[in-house]
Formats: structure tokens, sequence, C-alpha cells
């Protein structure tokens, strides 16, 4: 099945069941609902002690990649923090911190991964490759047969490449392309090897180049993979 479609009935859940959730103690003993205050559909990455897992939330609800399974979770009553929960598996939160239960086992000292967001946001969203540099900050999100995205200066420069077709030339891969809104000639080359990003020390297995208006782009970049198409 096509990864687009599978990453969008993945999500339905997320915004198919909400509900009010932003009592607080509604009850004698104190037992209420803390709203999480982090915008919806954000993706989280978490590493716990031996352990490390990936969640995106919805209205009332996290949906969370696991292991060997994915499960959506509602949002349940906690003397503090906010807690979903849905049968054996758990995930209890409060700032950055979190604990996961599955199957009675606990995983403690879970913190947020920043880092790696971006990469499993666009993973989540259908993207067949991701790159990024820096000094000024960019990236580029390439869905294959659909569209080119390069972002540039953090934000502050968006350019879309509708149906962005690639052409191969010794071996690099070549996608060239104007943004039909204001006429900005973008080429993006990607050379399947080893690159090393200049501020995180990280190791990719892709070194990109971005040529946009004759100024020059060079940053780090990898294929995404879907490992929870594989899941049952």
């Amino acid at each position: 099945m096509n990864k687009i479609l599978w990453g969008i009935l993945l999500c339905l859940p997320l915004y198919a069941c909400g509900g009010d959730y932003s009592r607080r103690g509604d009850n004698a003993g104190g037992w209420g609902f803390d709203r999480d205050e982090r915008p919806r559909a954000t993706t989280l990455v978490y590493a716990c002690e031996g352990y490390e897992f990936i969640a995106r939330l919805g209205p009332g609800e996290m949906a969370v990649w696991l292991e060997d399974r994915y499960v959506v979770l509602p949002q349940v009553r906690s003397a503090s923090g906010v807690l979903y929960e849905e049968g054996d598996v758990s995930v209890w939160s409060k700032g950055d911190e979190a604990l996961l239960n599955i199957d009675q086992q606990r995983y403690q000292s879970c913190h947020l991964v920043p880092a790696r967001i971006p990469w499993e946001d666009a993973r989540r969203r259908g993207v067949d490759f991701r790159a990024q540099g820096n000094e000024p900050g960019w990236s580029l999100e390439i869905q294959e047969g659909s569209q080119l995205l390069f972002v540039e200066d953090y934000g502050s420069v968006r350019v879309l490449i509708p149906a962005a077709g690639e052409t191969r030339a010794d071996g690099i891969r070549v996608y060239d392309g104007n943004a039909a809104a204001d006429a900005k000639a973008l080429r993006v080359e990607i050379d399947d090897s080893s690159c090393v990003d200049t501020m995180s020390g990280d190791i990719f297995p892709a070194s990109v180049m971005v040529t946009l208006n004759n100024r020059l782009y060079s940053g780090c970049g990898q294929t995404l993979d879907y490992p929870w198409l594989n899941l049952e």
C-alpha cells in the first residue's frame, strides 16, 4: 500500500476521538485532567533507559510507535502530569520527562531527543528523503512523484517545487525545478557518499548540494524508511 496513505490511516485516530480534556481535578479525590499544552499533531521522540519510542499528539490522545506495535492511547485521569493509557501500555509525562509502561515493564527516565524530531516527523508525513544543513539552517524534503520542499534560513524562506522529477548524472541523483509563484530556480544533487553534519557531528549516508538562484548550500541527508508498515 502507498506509504503516504498508510501514514494518513495511522494518524486518523488522533482526530476522530477528541473530547474536552481541559478540566482539572473534576472529582473529590483530586484526580483529573491536566491539559497537555503541546500542539496537536506534534511528533515526539523519547529515549528511555533501555528503550526508545516515538509519539504523536492528537486531541485527548497520543499515538505511540513501539518496537512491535502501533497503539493509540486516550488520555485518562492522573493525580499529576498527563497520562495516556490503553490496556497494558501507558505513557505518563510531565514537562520533557516521561515514563513508559509496556506489559508491566517500566521504562524510566525517558527524555525528549530534539535532534531526531524533524526526521521522525517527516517520516510520518510520508517524506521519502530529507536533508539539512547549517549556516544558515536549511532543510529539504522530497516526496517522490509529489513535491520537493526547500526551507531556508530556519523557515523564513520556503520554496515548493511540485512534481519534481529525478534524473541521474554520473551516479548522482539530480532534481531540477522552478517555483511557480516566484520563478526561483532550484537544483538538488544527492551523492550517496558518507557525510558528516558540521554542527552535530552525526554521520549520514548521503551528501547533498542545493543551488537556489545561484546560491549554494551543502549538507547531509538520508532516505526515510517506514518500519511500522511491517508490524502486524
